[in-house]
């Protein structure tokens, strides 16, 4: 499982990112640079509020991930032959 960073160690490790660069901030922190990448223009765009754990743009993701494969939560009775 990923871990969850912290708004403020986020922050860290984006103005990290600043004085060493991506790629050597994600070897640091063991983390992707496409991680950092998104939390940098997550930032720019919707400031530092969009950093807070599932405020970001893959929990938004996740979310729709998961209504459109509701008919998990269903109970096997409730369904119909086309589910």
């Amino acid at each position: 499982m990923a871990k969850e960073w912290t708004k403020n160690e986020k922050l860290n490790i984006i103005n990290e990112s600043k004085k060493i660069g991506i790629l050597n901030t994600a070897l640091k922190f063991d983390i992707s640079t496409s991680t950092i990448k998104r939390w940098k223009s997550e930032v720019k765009v919707k400031g530092e509020g969009a950093l807070e754990w599932g405020s970001g743009t893959q929990a938004k993701g996740n979310i729709k991930k998961f209504k459109s494969h509701d008919w998990i939560f269903k109970e096997p009775d409730d369904m119909s032959v086309k589910n």
